[in-house]
């Protein structure tokens, strides 16, 4: 008989807004914490953080940690880069405690995260550590022609780190552009960037005003994370059901990134009598 192995990959890919100081996140037999962490390291200075890694399972299991870099598309979408790829990446500053670990049932292990920042550079760069658990096997079943299957679950935890620059953040965010996605249901996008260089997060309102200056539809933009050089495109959709009267409006969006003023973009949109999606 042949042996034919599955792999299915699990991840817990958080994105970077808090230091999850208080909770464990736990897949398959482990655990990590925190899943992100933030230094505040000045330019030639050197800082420190840690997480631990715990075994919650019956039997031993083996851990890699391997060091990357990170981006997220403007739709949002995580990407893990090789390390060193993107321009602010700190991983050339980051050593690690330990590469492999080997836990015990019910043991636990704490690595030690050391940045070292260049003194000729400014603003917040960031790496990440893939924390990955060897596959074990889990369940097994008689498949057809007499082949046996095999999964294995491959759990992996990606722990995020930024450094950010206590002396020379500069924040700064642009509204690129706002356009009519859809006339039914009503979808809007706007394009927000961060261009400025340290983190940031943004939230605000987009406003839906007619050709008197009155609001006819408005919606909340909840908070959401930046990183220097990163465009994210927030698309709003009307849920009301409700469509817009035929003619010509305007489209405002207005965004707070943390900084000393608010930003601003607008355009015009003009609905139609049939209700379709823009060619």
């Amino acid at each position: 008989m042949f042996e034919k192995t599955k792999y299915r990959l699990i991840g817990a890919l958080l994105v970077v807004s808090s230091i999850l100081l208080a909770s464990w996140a736990g897949l398959g037999s482990m655990a990590v914490a925190p899943l992100s962490l933030r230094l505040p390291i000045a330019p030639g200075e050197q800082g420190a953080g840690t997480f631990l890694v715990r075994n919650t399972g019956t039997d031993p299991i083996v851990v890699h940690i391997s060091l990357h870099d990170w981006w997220r598309t403007p739709e949002g979408k995580f990407q893990i880069l090789p390390a060193g790829s993107l321009e602010r990446s700190c991983a050339p500053w980051l050593v690690y405690s330990a590469t492999t670990l080997e836990l015990g049932p019910g043991e636990e292990a704490q690595v030690s995260v050391e940045v070292t920042v260049p003194e000729d550079v400014e603003g917040d760069h960031w790496a990440l550590l893939l924390v990955a658990e060897e596959p074990q096997p889990v369940e097994e079943q008689q498949a057809e022609e007499g082949l046996t299957s095999t999964t294995r679950v491959v759990v992996t935890y990606a722990v995020k780190i930024l450094q950010q620059d206590p002396e020379n953040g500069a924040p700064a965010a642009e509204i690129r552009g706002i356009e009519l996605v859809s006339q039914d249901p009503l979808t809007l996008q706007v394009h927000y960037a961060n261009i400025g260089n340290c983190h940031i997060t943004g939230q605000g309102m987009v406003e839906l005003r007619d050709i008197f200056g009155e609001t006819v539809r408005s919606y909340t933009v909840t908070p959401f994370p930046l990183l220097p050089g990163e465009e994210r495109v927030v698309t709003i959709e009307d849920t009301t059901g409700e469509p817009l009267p035929e003619g010509l409006y305007y489209a405002i969006a207005l965004f707070d990134f943390g900084g000393e003023y608010l930003v601003q973009g607008g355009a015009p949109i003009q609905i139609t009598s049939t209700a379709s999606t823009p060619q």
